[in-house]
C-alpha cells in the first residue's frame, strides 16, 4: 500500500467521524437531546486517532519527504497551519464540553458551532490532500521514498495508535454512526 493510500484509508474514518459530528451539531443546533459522553468519545477519537498519529504521519514524515522530492510543492506551510487550526477548535470543543458539564447551557451552542467549524475546516484539508498533493507525491516520490514513508508510518501506527486502540476505534465509529447516520 502506497502512503498515500493509507492515508486516504485513515481519510475514510476521519470522515465518517466528521459526519457524527455534524449530525451532533445540527442535533444540538435544532434544540434535540445531544450526549456529552459521545462528543467526549469523539474527543478521545480525534485526539489520538487523528492528532497523534495521523497528524503526525503527514507533518513528520510525509510532508517533509515531499518536500525534499526533486518537486517540492507550495503550500505545505499552510496545510500544517490547518492541522494547528483543527487542534485549537478540538481543544474549544473540549473546553465547551466541560463547561456544559457544569450547567452553562450557552456552552451547548458553543460545541455544535465549534463542531461544525471543525468538520468544515477538516473536509476542505482533506479535499485539498486527496485532490493536490497526494497525487503529486504518487509522481514525485521514488518507491524508495515511499517505502521508507511507510516503514516510518509502521512505527507510529505501534507507538500511538496499536491493534487494541485501532479495533477501539473502530467499534466506536461503528457505534456512533449507527446512532447517528441512521
Amino acid at each position: 500500500m502506497k502512503p498515500t493510500e493509507e492515508l486516504i484509508y485513515e481519510h475514510k474514518a476521519i470522515t465518517s467521524m466528521l459526519s457524527v459530528m455534524n449530525t451532533i451539531s445540527n442535533n444540538i443546533k435544532e434544540k434535540k437531546v445531544f450526549y456529552t459522553n459521545d462528543v467526549e468519545k469523539i474527543i478521545d477519537f480525534l485526539s489520538i486517532y487523528v492528532e497523534k498519529c495521523h497528524r503526525n504521519k503527514e507533518e513528520n514524515v510525509f510532508y517533509p519527504t515531499l518536500l525534499l522530492s526533486k518537486y517540492p510543492p507550495e503550500g505545505v506551510g499552510e496545510m500544517i497551519n490547518e492541522h494547528k487550526l483543527a487542534k485549537g477548535c478540538l481543544n474549544e470543543i473540549a473546553c465547551c464540553v466541560e463547561n456544559f458539564k457544569l450547567g452553562s447551557t450557552f456552552s451547548g451552542e458553543m460545541i455544535a458551532d465549534c463542531m461544525a467549524n471543525y468538520v468544515q475546516l477538516i473536509e476542505d484539508h482533506i479535499q485539498k490532500e486527496e485532490n493536490d498533493y497526494f497525487p503529486l507525491a504518487n509522481k514525485v516520490l521514488s518507491k524508495d521514498a515511499q517505502t521508507e514513508i511507510s516503514k516510518q508510518f509502521k512505527l507510529i501506527n505501534d507507538e500511538f495508535v496499536g491493534q487494541d486502540i485501532q479495533t477501539r476505534y473502530d467499534e466506536l465509529l461503528k457505534s456512533l454512526e449507527s446512532k447517528y447516520l441512521h
